[in-house]
């Protein structure tokens, strides 16, 4: 099975997986530039609006980029290299929905083509409400059938209770039929697969290979209920990854960077301290350990890699990115 790897731009990760001061032109459009220099196959930018709670006493305070502008600027240094959000979040787009798929479509056609774009929630309502934003799910919903409208169906006309428009003519419209749109949903229910199977061209989950090995056949099923293929689905995992020398300093850069601080976070606190226990979650250790870790991810059935790459300072984006391009990428050509 063939497999792509991403990497994480820091467009809204200062505080969270990387320091704050870190994003910039270099750290963002000069670190995309150099991924497809490299081989990688996308970059990927998410996306956060304001401060989260646990992260207030910051200083300096965080900095976030709008996702869309800014793999607008590393189109115009790559050629071929997909553009990606993981994850964009679409309710805080709903209210203006047409004018963000316009910007959506102008990015694909100046790109040739290479927008993926990645939607969710939000994983931090503090975000959503401090935009008077709470009915997230719906608000995604609506969003994503009002796109699709937009890009299928002349004249567009939507009558949802947050996205309304009427008699659209819109042009132009994105270059990739049916335009890729992945959704961020880390739940394994009925509910949710049965809406990744039918709706999505691609899964960003945080699971584990054994959660993965659970829910893998039973989204295969729902997807050939609704006359799919896993072909059509590609299944991608945002990871963290530390790959060093030795296990011991590839765990040390890993607690030492923001990323086990995040990842706490969004565990209810629980706290991970030891190799074993952070490798459940996360890419960690040696050569050997990181092929390792991605080969079972590919067995059972994991396309697609966005590796966020711990950090304490820009040059580790830069030597993280290169180690694993010189070190692990031959092995999966």
């Amino acid at each position: 099975m063939m497999v792509e790897f991403g990497v994480s731009l820091p467009t809204g990760r200062e505080g969270l997986m990387v320091p704050t001061g870190f994003a910039s032109r270099e750290t963002i459009v000069e670190a995309g530039a150099l991924a497809e220099e490299l081989g990688y196959q996308s970059v990927w930018g998410n996306d956060h609006i304001t401060v989260q709670n646990y992260r207030k006493h910051l200083r300096p305070k965080p900095a976030f980029f709008e996702p869309m502008v800014s793999m607008a600027a590393v189109s115009a240094v790559t050629e071929e290299i997909k553009l990606g959000t993981g994850i964009l979040v679409l309710p805080w787009r709903a209210p203006a929905l047409v004018v963000f798929a316009k910007q959506l479509a102008t990015l694909d056609v100046l790109s040739g083509g290479r927008v993926l774009l990645g939607i969710g929630t939000g994983a931090y309502r503090e975000e959503s409400a401090a935009l008077g934003i709470r009915d997230r799910l719906r608000m995604m919903n609506e969003g994503l059938g009002a796109m699709r409208v937009l890009f299928n169906e002349d004249p567009a006309s939507y009558d949802g209770r947050h996205v309304k428009f009427e008699d659209m003519e819109f042009y132009p419209r994105p270059v990739q039929k049916p335009f890729p749109i992945y959704v961020g949903r880390h739940l394994t229910t009925e509910k949710v697969l049965r809406w990744v199977a039918r709706n999505s061209q691609g899964w960003i989950p945080g699971l584990t290979p054994e959660q993965f090995a659970e829910a893998m056949p039973r989204l295969k099923e729902y997807a050939e209920e609704y006359g799919r293929s896993m072909g059509d689905i590609d299944v991608v995992r945002e990871i963290s990854l530390s790959h060093a020398s030795s296990r011991e300093e590839a765990l040390r850069n890993y607690v030492e960077s923001p990323a086990q601080a995040h990842y706490k976070s969004l565990s209810k606190g629980k706290r991970l301290i030891d190799f074993d226990e952070e490798s459940k979650y996360s890419l960690i250790g040696t050569t050997d350990d990181i092929i390792r870790g991605i080969q079972e991810y590919m067995d059972v059935g994991v396309t697609h890699f966005m590796f966020n790459i711990a950090v304490s300072k820009p040059v580790d984006l830069f030597e993280g990115m290169k180690g694993f391009a010189h070190d692990v990428m031959p092995s999966f050509l």
